[in-house]
């Protein structure tokens, strides 16, 4: 199994608005958080830990982002 971050905006409710799955895909969870983390760290406002949803928020420019990491299967993981 590999791992991708998927980085959703948020409206004011905390409805999802857009997604965007970012490249590469990681072998480790960690290192694909730790990406994450990275990622929310780059916006230009406030960001940390969501520990309800498992993932990395951030703000910049106004706009809300959460940074979730989700399992991929690849069609080599799937049995034939």
């Amino acid at each position: 199994m590999r791992f991708q971050i998927e980085r959703l905006e948020l409206n004011e409710t905390g409805e999802v608005i857009a997604r965007r799955l970012a490249q590469p895909m990681f072998d480790l969870r960690g290192d694909a958080m730790a990406l994450a983390e990275f990622d929310a760290g780059r916006c230009d406002g406030d960001f940390g830990y969501d520990a309800e949803h498992d993932c990395w928020w951030a703000r910049d420019s106004g706009r809300t982002f959460r940074f979730i990491v989700e399992p991929v299967e690849i069609e080599s993981d799937v049995a034939a």
